[in-house]
């Protein structure tokens, strides 16, 4: 299950918490999501047993536009390079695990 948004609140001042995918790079709403999505999981009818990495918005919605845009066979190459990378294995994840790649957006 993702981990739902939440605040750090020290001495009364919302701190800033790190993306997993670049250094330096913070957020004020950082969230634990899937690496393989879960639709994929669901849609096999599987247990969902996959990483999971500590995200920020934009990053999350960036992984999640290269995914589809692999599926669909566009070119990604906008997309950063470490966000392209957990697409990339999310796809490897799925062969290990048996799992079909779907759109996620």
């Amino acid at each position: 299950m993702d981990t739902p948004a939440k605040l750090v609140i020290v001495s009364n001042k919302i701190t800033l918490q790190p993306c997993a995918l670049y250094k330096g790079h913070s957020c004020a709403v950082v969230n634990a999501h899937h690496i393989c999505p879960k639709s994929w999981f669901e849609a096999a009818g599987k247990p969902v047993a996959t990483p999971m990495i500590n995200l920020c918005p934009t990053c999350h919605f960036n992984v999640h536009a290269a995914i589809d845009g692999t599926i669909n066979g566009e070119d990604v190459s906008a997309i950063g390079r470490n966000c392209r990378g957990v697409a990339a294995r999310a796809f490897v994840l799925a062969r290990s695990l048996g799992l079909t790649p779907a759109p996620t957006l």
